[in-house]
């Protein structure tokens, strides 16, 4: 079956020593992927993660997840007008759960967000986090938020559409 394989390689020494402490990037997503599963939330399913290592210090690491044939919604969307009922449904019900769930993406951008089978899939899961400081997560979504948003001109119909139909900045 078709496979999406992610490589997250370190750039230096530094680089190296700044994640020492700190799961690595595949791990994040590995860890989002079945996250977001479990709280029914449409991603692809992560099926295998490794590390490369060197003693204690993380190397290369690797994700492998299941392929989704989704279109991103930059491109399913017109930003001349609203979206259509069942993606206007979905946008509202990932952004209203995420804010239940205080998760945050952190590269919260439209071509994360896939339009597949009747349903938003959510990938590129390295940055998301499950926030247990509301000072920490009200900031967080303000970025997701927003970063959301600046996807299409802030005159755009759809731009307004959303502005006026996602759940508030926190």
């Amino acid at each position: 079956r078709p496979l999406v394989i992610k490589r997250y390689n370190l750039k230096n020494f530094g680089h190296a020593l700044s994640r020492f402490w700190r799961p690595s990037r595949a791990w994040h997503s590995w860890l989002a992927g079945h996250r977001l599963a479990f709280y029914g939330i449409a991603t692809p399913a992560p099926l295998a993660m490794r590390e490369e290592r060197f003693g204690p210090l993380r190397r290369r690491a690797v994700l492998i997840n299941e392929f989704c044939a989704g279109r991103n919604l930059l491109e399913h969307l017109d930003p001349e007008q609203p979206p259509p009922p069942a993606e206007a449904e979905a946008i509202v019900t990932l952004f209203r759960t995420l804010r239940r769930l205080k998760l945050s993406h952190g590269d919260f951008k439209a071509t994360n967000l896939l339009w597949h089978d009747g349903q938003i899939v959510v990938i590129d899961l390295d940055a998301m986090v499950q926030h247990t400081s509301e000072s920490a997560w009200r900031r967080d979504w303000r970025r997701d938020r927003a970063r959301f948003l600046r996807n299409w001109p802030a005159e755009s119909v759809l731009h307004r559409w959303l502005d006026a139909n996602l759940p508030p900045a926190a």
